[in-house]
């Protein structure tokens, strides 16, 4: 009897090949269909990993009896539909972020996923990365003390050129922030996952390149931010800062945080992935972790995505909810959707509060 969980991809652009290859890797996985509407990009996918057929049409791709595990990697416009299509043929969702359009997209979900009893999870792989599980056994010790402030930001380059073409990722109905769903939403994982949940902002935004050319030399308005920031408060007491910028010189992943202590601090940057810096009251400087005695060392991104694929096959055979589900999912969607009211309104405002 086969019991590998059968997957079905939607979506064969560079993300959905790094679920591939993540999964492909996974004894108890089984790459069952890829379906994109470019069914030559599909065919190449499926040639190089391994998927037993092609769909053009996700509907088909999705309620097929022989899939058990949907990997949505498609634009954030799409999620919803497809998403709640899958949870009601009751098939495990890994969906990449953010979860929904919006958070009432959101919230629809959470419940769909709730009344059906699926395995929901959206891909905030981010805090997957072993130096930030580090930090958070280091922090549940409490060995550093209270949290007093977290600092984070991620900037990146890829769109510092203003001759790069215009991408759906810049009309507001395809995503409703730009640098803040694409960047900032990682660092905002990071913050959930280690200091806890946001609770008010106070933020700006900006658009640097206002238009951008299509593929056909149109000027299209860019909607959405280019940059933005904010500083905000925590259920615990603590403060925060949180910046992001796809449009920074010279930034490749520049992920980084610090978060200060009663007794101490901790800093890491993505751009050393594989590092950690820790500092306890009393000591003459940071100190610098490569490992614990894991050997977690020599971590990349692909390796972020099969941890991840790792951790949803676990959770599928446990009948176990993620860390970040559907509900972690939705208390980010209301922190970007405040920073960007804030951004209009030039004034502080309170996160909703998380009651599903």
């Amino acid at each position: 009897m086969d019991n590998k969980v059968k997957v079905c991809l939607i979506g064969s652009g560079f993300v959905g090949k790094k679920h591939a290859a993540a999964y492909r890797n996974q004894s108890d996985a089984k790459l069952q269909v890829v379906c994109d509407t470019n069914e030559d990009s599909a065919k190449l996918v499926a040639e190089e990993y391994g998927f037993e057929r092609v769909e053009t049409n996700w509907y088909k791709a999705v309620v097929a009896e022989d899939v058990d595990l949907v990997c949505v990697c498609v634009p954030n416009n799409l999620h919803f539909e497809i998403v709640s299509e899958a949870i009601k043929h009751r098939k495990h969702i890994s969906c990449e972020k953010p979860l929904g359009l919006n958070s009432s997209e959101s919230e629809k979900l959470v419940l769909l996923a709730k009344e059906k009893g699926i395995v929901a999870d959206c891909c905030y792989n981010i805090i997957r990365i072993p130096a930030i599980t580090y930090a958070k056994k280091i922090i549940s010790s409490g060995d550093l003390g209270k949290i007093v402030c977290f600092r984070g930001k991620y900037d990146n380059d890829r769109l510092a050129d203003p001759n790069i073409t215009f991408e759906w990722r810049m009309l507001k109905k395809n995503s409703i922030g730009g640098s803040l769903c694409d960047l900032a939403i990682n660092i905002l994982a990071v913050s959930q996952f280690l200091v806890g949940d946001i609770v008010s902002v106070c933020g700006m935004t900006d658009i640097i390149h206002l238009k951008r050319k299509d593929s056909n030399g149109n000027l299209i308005d860019v909607e959405n931010d280019d940059i933005a920031q904010f500083i905000c408060s925590y259920q615990n007491g603590a403060m925060g800062y949180i910046s992001s910028n796809r449009v920074a010189p010279g930034s490749k992943q520049d992920m980084q945080f610090e978060i200060q202590f009663t007794k101490g601090a901790i800093r890491f940057s993505m751009e050393r992935m594989n590092e950690i810096q820790i500092y306890k009251s009393g000591e003459n400087g940071f100190s610098t972790v490569i490992s614990d005695k894991q050997g977690w060392f020599c971590i990349g991104y692909e390796e972020l995505k099969t941890l991840d694929a790792q951790v949803m096959l676990n959770n599928i055979k446990n009948k176990a909810c993620p860390d970040t589900d559907f509900r972690f999912a939705t208390k980010i969607d209301y922190v970007i959707e405040s920073a960007l009211e804030s951004a209009i309104k030039r004034t502080w405002i309170n996160v909703k509060s998380y009651s599903l």
